[in-house]
């Protein structure tokens, strides 16, 4: 399932401006008080600032609600996981806003080997709840609030060593803001393109990238000139006939500039600079190398955290170029391979 079935985050209808505390198992320290779950006029419950969170802030660090132990395409994992639930977990679970697509629905009918209509009630609501709120790894409580848009002011990542997700904070968000998440790997895709994979979640996004207005088809005729880029880059590391190395350096310089100039802050942007300091290197510019690299490791450091064994990995290479850039010894090769 992977990061994009992430979550449409509507549930029971909650007072508005209440508080909501993350899982009651959550020990890493995190900014949670800083926010409070909502009524939204349209997309049900949402998550929003209390207070100014700055930039790189770990708003949310919690345990899974719900596990999976397999693969999150076969409903009898998600049955499973569910019938391992505390009452407790159960009741905050059943909560949740549920939706299947149609073709989910025809999914749930080859593995489990009967129609939809003739599951149970709770059979249905606890898969279509799973399909609605569900990131790779399984269910959160709290950050399963997170509503959707294509310029999203927060990543989500599960960090394998504390076994928790955590919610950074991507830009500066004001006070009254309400936090976004992107559901979809569709940084690089324009809005036709990004549509079918939310009609999983049953709605039309109607955020500033998607809305029918000036802006929004300029906004959109951005996404297909970064979609272009993406893919002569993609093609590039795939095959690498595409095009030369600098070539290929121009094309991932000019994709990080547009994504900057559109808010694009997530995941894309960090693979911007990592191919920026890998055709840096083919072209023996070690030091242009370490630049990009060290763009790639702050851009890790705000997504995040120090803790997080990515971010871990990045600064072991970053510290290894430096030690590369301050040596008179030729060039070697073989350290292209360490991007």
């Amino acid at each position: 399932m992977g990061i994009e079935n992430t979550n449409t985050h509507q549930s029971q209808p909650h007072p508005a401006n209440q508080k909501q505390a993350s899982h009651p198992d959550s020990k890493a320290p995190d900014a949670h008080h800083l926010i409070s779950v909502q009524k939204t006029p349209s997309k049900g419950l949402g998550i929003f600032a209390e207070e100014n969170i700055p930039r790189g802030t770990r708003v949310i660090a919690e345990p899974l609600l719900l596990s999976l132990d397999g693969g999150s395409e076969d409903p009898n994992n998600i049955l499973r996981a569910f019938e391992k639930l505390s009452n407790k977990e159960k009741e905050l679970y059943l909560q949740f806003h549920g939706f299947s697509c149609q073709l989910r629905k025809k999914g749930v009918e080859r593995y489990i080997g009967k129609t939809w209509s003739r599951l149970s009630s709770l059979q249905k609501k606890v898969i279509s709840i799973y399909d609605a709120n569900g990131f790779d790894v399984g269910v959160f409580y709290l950050a399963s609030r997170i509503n959707h848009s294509c310029i999203p002011n927060i990543h989500y990542e599960f960090n394998e060593s504390l076994q928790k997700g955590t919610y950074h904070a991507v830009r500066d968000i004001e006070k009254g803001e309400e936090l976004y998440l992107s559901y979809i790997n569709g940084g690089n895709r324009t809005r036709e393109q990004r549509q079918p994979k939310l009609d999983q979640w049953g709605f039309k996004c109607n955020c500033p990238a998607c809305e029918d207005s000036e802006g929004g088809r300029m906004r959109d005729k951005r996404r297909k000139e970064m979609f272009e880029l993406d893919q002569k880059l993609a093609m590039q590391s795939q095959y690498g006939t595409e095009m030369n190395s600098m070539e290929a350096l121009k094309t991932a310089t000019k994709l990080a500039s547009i994504q900057l100039a559109e808010g694009l802050l997530n995941r894309e942007l960090r693979v911007s600079y990592h191919d920026a300091a890998k055709y840096s290197l083919e072209l023996r510019n070690v030091k242009m190398a370490l630049l990009w690299a060290e763009k790639e490791l702050e851009h890790e450091r705000i997504c995040l955290g120090e803790d997080h064994p990515v971010y871990k990995g990045t600064f072991e290479r970053v510290k290894m170029l430096e030690g590369v850039a301050e040596s008179s010894a030729p060039f070697d090769p073989s350290i292209i391979q360490w991007f």
